[in-house]
């Protein structure tokens, strides 16, 4: 999966008008957001290799042939490691070589990192919030800065993860997102409705990085 194609034109153009829709309630900036991981993970890569060499060089002893050069006898090694290194940069298995406690991390890192350089910290009244969706990780992170957090508890976004991964999951993926926007939306206006002088402080279109 790649962030950039997971939605198409138009659904990129539905998330933005479900944003643009959201915010005509609440003085709360929305930014949804879309990565293809939320770290490099070399080590995955380290252990495919490492078990490639081992699995190649137990191979290389069972087809030991004496009147076959030391050079050829290495080849059965290095296949090992390049395919072991080949298969755990894979996504569906790097994800299953990283702990849980590593890819939580990852993402909460990435997460945060994403909320200061979409520049969510820096609304009028601090009312930014950022749904942010890691595809290899498959998780999802909702961020509220700290004018929402006053009143509204960080249990209430569970409900959101909950709409896009079951979205995800069921390939309604661009519905589910509609949907998280649209109860981000609802929740924030109950606390922070709109005011007349309230101005588009943050770009509204899915971000993609």
């Amino acid at each position: 999966m790649n962030a950039e194609t997971f939605f198409t034109a138009a659904e990129q153009q539905r998330i933005l008008s479900a944003v643009v829709a959201a915010e005509q309630k609440t003085s709360g900036e929305i930014v949804p957001m879309i990565v293809n991981s939320s770290g490099r993970y070399a080590e995955a890569e380290m252990s495919g290799l490492a078990v490639g060499l081992v699995i190649g060089t137990v191979a290389a002893l069972f087809v030991h042939d004496p009147w076959t050069s030391a050079e050829m006898h290495m080849i059965w090694p290095l296949a090992g490691a390049l395919l072991g290194y080949f298969l755990a940069s894979l996504q569906p298995i790097k994800r299953y070589l990283l702990s849980k406690a590593r890819i939580a991390e990852s993402v909460q890192m990435r997460s945060f990192a994403a909320f200061t350089a979409n520049g969510l910290h820096h609304t009028r009244e601090h009312t930014g919030i950022l749904i942010f969706v890691s595809l290899l990780e498959h998780r999802v992170e909702v961020l509220a800065d700290r004018g929402i957090n006053r009143k509204v508890s960080a249990g209430t976004w569970e409900e959101i993860v909950h709409i896009i991964t079951a979205g995800i999951k069921s390939g309604q993926a661009c519905d589910a997102f509609c949907q998280a926007i649209e109860r981000c939306g609802a929740i924030l206006a109950e606390h922070f409705p709109r005011a007349a002088d309230d101005r588009d402080e943050l770009p509204n279109q899915l971000v993609t990085k």
